[in-house]
């Protein structure tokens, strides 16, 4: 992987792209409450929005949490090594 220069403005970006996906996923969790109260049947357009508000959800809270250290190299044993 590529080395790349990291500075805070990095990882102040990824963190508000993190809460913004958060966001997003409270907003599709919140339509899908509505679209239950009012009688409606799990369709096409409900499961697509369960399923972006799951995705949404993980990767916003691990872009919230872990921000530019998601791409930190960690140290593998030499059993896991390739090659």
């Amino acid at each position: 992987m590529a080395v790349w220069v990291r500075t805070w403005r990095h990882g102040l970006a990824l963190r508000l792209l993190g809460v913004g996906l958060c966001i997003l996923a409270w907003r599709a969790i919140a339509y899908l409450m509505a679209m239950a109260g009012q009688g409606g049947r799990a369709g096409l357009v409900g499961y697509a929005l369960a399923t972006a508000a799951f995705l949404f959800a993980s990767l916003g809270s691990v872009l919230a949490i872990m921000g530019e250290h998601l791409f930190d190299e960690v140290q593998v044993s030499a059993r896991w090594r390739r090659i």
